[in-house]
């Protein structure tokens, strides 16, 4: 018969534990595979699927499109999880098959089939290629789960899981596949405070935020944020499993003990992939030294991940010590750890302790931006008037600015003042760019994102929320921007997956719900964002979210509501006015009633609204986009300008030519083998630099491109080569495998097995058998 070829979309699936029910049951298991045929065949006949072949407990079908497959799968998945559930995974792909009439080939084929092997019961994973197809598909809800290797597959592939109401949605740690993490990539967890005292919990988290912060300044290397390395905080979760759910290749812990005027750090780096530790070390410090000690550290956890992982530029210093007493340093981690539990009272803690520190010294820039947060958080949290908090912030940033311009953190509330009150999009991206050039942290990306929203650029804006997801999966701020982006583009159930998100990681429900509601209401849905609304507890002094929802979702139902109206209206008199502003326009523009709404909008620009900068592009006010008074106003907000374009960056050159790369090449192999010295169990890439008269950076970079190595690779592959000539060695006989080890320079028996196995396949105990058998 001949064979056609043709695209499709590739269906594979597959019942989790068919084999053991079979054996345990085969009547239930009999069943079960009659249930599942029947839901098969009615779901791909509703969905013009074709059934190509059942194989015992799965099956492989194709479709002409792709919506229709996800469809399919999501019907199935639905069916099969009522009454009595069958555990079913699915996976999906879009590729080229062979089709002769009874069988399909090709590598779509087998692609589709790894995807469903890296699922869980009651999962849909796509491909990349089929996601994109759903891109205008508002019923079908996604998510990335990120870059996978796949076995007989060329190439890392990025895995979907469909999210809509009743598939489950595995965790990046639950695929079962090899996932591509970056490798040049750490977290740093918090340290343990083994102090005596609770009270020092501070010093520990403030421990932690440094060596974060000074890791975030070399280039090329992914720092986890501070939010996502925190919410590991006091979990005892395996290291392996910590790692593959922050998707890094290198996690540090440690520990802190503070006895008087004495300090105790200890601290580990452990490779996720090989989980085994590589470095740890124990340095018992005074207090006062608290500065020197954060540098020596960081410098030394940059040093041994590079050793591990490969090049990275290193700058002699890490950390700068400030120039205030450690007593008033120790104050003023006590008071940013108050600040950052974002409650009312300990907000208000923070700013004490603060103020107290300037008190003391008056220039530290630190105690000045920390105040500035403070007032600033009152203000976005809703703690305060968001005017009335600017206000008293403004001259502590200012002062901050004056006294330290190059922390990024001025760069970046200059940002925030640019963006939010100055309404300046170019004097964001300038503040912004300076901002990446000195140390590009989370909160850079999530105000770029910020700003191309508001600027109505979203594909952008995708781009600079993914990367900030990446470098912190457990922020709520980030799903809120994602799902936010997703509402812009009127993607409402893609937005709703990711404020969904929001509110089941921490319960904070004031970030995302009144978005959440429109989304509902926008999607034709009003019943459900009353209902949502109508669940929240009553309103306590100083929030309306409730009333805010509940209002404008009685008005998108057709309801007059006249008494919630009233209500907010007369909240413009109050400390909530701007809060309740922005709710009744929405109300406004829902009822229809375009006199009051172009009045609200207009005493809003006028006192500079912040939250003013995204209605050009609220799709509640898409209605009135076309009217020359709505455009009008629109152009008063932000002043666009098309050649306010992001920031091209080039990439660094190689320090070395050709000729000169190749003149290293020969100068470190040569030494390698003439001086052996790989035979030095504590031999750093510092010290092999220092006896080749090459600084450390340059070597590194040597090795990278020369050799395509990292050192602790090129180093051990010459201590492999040592330990087989010792083994072949009849002298070496009455040795054991593992002292033959260390004679051959490795310092590590857990490092020496594993290197061992990686690149010989087999154990050196089984090696050893071999060789001394001959």
């Amino acid at each position: 018969m001949t064979s056609t070829r043709r695209l499709a979309a590739i269906m594979f699936t597959d019942i989790v534990g068919y084999t053991a029910m079979m054996q345990e049951d085969e009547a239930k298991a009999a069943k079960v595979r009659q249930r599942h045929r029947e839901v098969f065949l009615a779901t791909h006949e509703q969905h013009n699927g074709k059934i190509i072949q059942y194989f015992g407990d799965g099956t492989l079908s194709v479709f002409d499109s792709a919506v229709e497959a996800v469809n399919c799968a999501i019907a199935i998945q639905q069916s099969l999880n009522q009454d009595e559930i069958i555990p079913l995974r699915i996976g999906l792909h879009i590729g080229d098959i062979l089709f002769d009439g009874t069988d399909i080939y090709g590598d779509g084929v087998n692609l589709a089939s790894r995807i469903e092997g890296l699922g869980v019961a009651g999962a849909i994973l796509l491909s990349g290629t089929v996601n994109q197809e759903l891109v205008n598909q508002s019923r079908i809800q996604t998510q990335s789960l990120g870059t996978v290797e796949l076995k007989n597959i060329e190439g890392p592939k990025e895995i979907f899981a469909v999210t809509n109401q009743g598939i489950t949605v595995p965790s990046r740690a639950d695929l079962t596949g090899k996932r591509v993490t970056p490798t040049k990539s750490i977290a740093v967890l918090p340290f343990v405070n083994m102090s005596s005292s609770q009270e020092n919990e501070y010093f520990s988290d403030g421990m932690t935020e440094e060596i974060i912060n000074a890791l975030t300044g070399i280039e090329s290397l992914k720092v986890t944020s501070r939010t996502s390395s925190f919410h590991f905080k006091g979990k005892n979760l395996p290291i392996h499993q910590i790692g593959r759910e922050l998707n890094v290749s290198a996690i540090l812990e440690g520990s802190i003990r503070l006895a008087g005027n004495n300090m105790r750090i200890t601290a580990q780096l452990i490779d996720v992939e090989q989980d085994i530790h590589f470095w740890s070390e124990t340095f018992d410090r005074k207090v006062e030294d608290v500065f020197a000690v954060q540098d020596e550290i960081s410098l030394l956890i940059a040093e041994r991940f590079r050793e591990q992982f490969g090049h990275l530029e290193i700058q002699e210093h890490l950390v700068e010590a400030p120039e205030v007493p450690v007593p008033i340093y120790q104050q003023y981690l006590k008071a940013r750890y108050h600040l950052l539990k974002m409650g009312k009272s300990d907000i208000e803690t923070g700013i004490d302790l603060l103020e107290n520190i300037l008190k003391q010294s008056p220039d530290y820039a630190l105690a000045h931006l920390g105040i500035n947060l403070g007032y600033t958080l009152m203000g976005t949290i809703g703690f305060m008037p968001s005017a009335q908090a600017f206000v008293a912030a403004h001259p502590y940033l200012t002062r901050a600015i004056e006294l330290a311009p190059e922390l990024p953190e001025c760069q970046l509330h200059m940002a925030w003042i640019s963006m939010l009150q100055d309404w300046n999009p170019a004097g964001v991206y300038q503040h912004l760019e300076k901002v990446f050039e000195i140390r590009p942290i989370v909160d850079y990306y999530q105000t770029m994102t910020s700003i191309l929203t508001a600027e109505g650029k979203t594909t952008a804006a995708h781009h600079y929320i993914d990367q900030a997801i990446q470098m912190d999966p457990f922020s709520e701020v980030n799903f809120h921007l994602k799902g936010f982006t997703f509402y812009l583009e009127e993607k409402f159930d893609q937005a709703i997956a990711y404020y969904e998100k929001v509110v089941s990681m921490n319960g904070n429900k004031s970030l995302s719900l009144l978005e959440w509601g429109n989304a509902l209401i926008l999607s034709d849905r009003p019943e459900e964002a009353l209902a949502l609304f109508q669940r929240l507890p009553e309103d306590q002094p100083g929030d309306i979210l409730k009333l805010s929802g509940t209002t404008i979702a009685q008005l998108a139902l057709g309801n007059p509501a006249e008494s919630q109206v009233a209500k907010l209206y007369q909240l413009l008199d109050t400390e909530l006015a701007e809060r309740a502003m922005n709710v009744l326009i929405s109300c406004e523009a829902v009822r229809g009633r375009t006199k009051e709404m172009y009045q609200l909008i207009e005493k809003g620009i006028s006192i500079h609204l912040p939250l003013m900068i995204y209605l050009p592009n609220e799709p509640l006010l898409k209605p009135f986009r076309k009217e020359a008074r709505f455009q009008e106003l629109m152009g008063q907000i932000l002043k666009k300008d098309e050649n306010d374009a992001f920031p091209h960056r080039k990439y660094k050159q190689s320090l070395f030519s050709e000729p000169e790369l190749a003149a290293h090449i020969k100068q470190v192999a040569d030494f390698m083998e003439r001086d052996r010295p790989y035979l030095d169990a504590s031999l750093t890439l510092r010290k092999l630099a220092d006896q080749l008269n090459l600084p450390a950076n340059h070597l590194s970079q040597i090795l990278n491109e020369g050799f395509d190595q990292n050192f602790a690779a090129f180093v051990n592959t010459y201590r492999l080569e040592a330990f087989k000539e010792r083994v072949r060695e009849p002298s070496s006989r009455q040795l054991t495998v593992l002292a033959l080890a260390y004679d051959s320079g490795f310092n590590s028996k857990t490092v020496f097995n594993t290197f061992f196995k990686k690149k010989m396949g087999k154990t050196p105990r089984a090696y050893w058998k071999e060789v001394t058998s001959q």
